[in-house]
């Protein structure tokens, strides 16, 4: 079901972008500052390029979140395995005391 409403989503986003792009195509100049000018570009192709950019730096924060995340996992494991490590001399300490037949004479 998920994969169904998926796919009609995508559908409509694409048949959007694609009448958004029939509609818009006159060409808009950018000005920037000191009189500098861009080559005229269709206003689908700016709005399209301004999304795509938005999508790329917010990949690139998502990115940058899974990698630091990743090393602080790998952070802990680590002192996880130490303490463990360190702990193991003292596992035997830890194992109840079996009583002994004690003979009283």
């Amino acid at each position: 079901m998920i994969k169904i409403i998926k796919v009609i989503f995508l559908t409509l986003l694409f048949i959007f972008g694609i009448t958004f792009a029939v509609e818009n195509t006159e060409p808009v100049v950018l000005r920037y500052y000191f009189d500098l000018e861009s080559v005229p570009i269709p206003v689908f192709l700016l709005v399209m390029f301004s999304i795509l950019f938005g999508v790329l730096l917010t990949g690139l924060g998502f990115l940058a979140d899974v990698w630091s995340l990743k090393k602080a996992l790998r952070d802990r494991e680590r002192q996880i395995r130490s303490l463990r490590e360190e702990g193991a001399p003292h596992a035997d300490a830890r194992q109840p005391m079996r009583a002994e037949t004690v003979s009283h004479q």
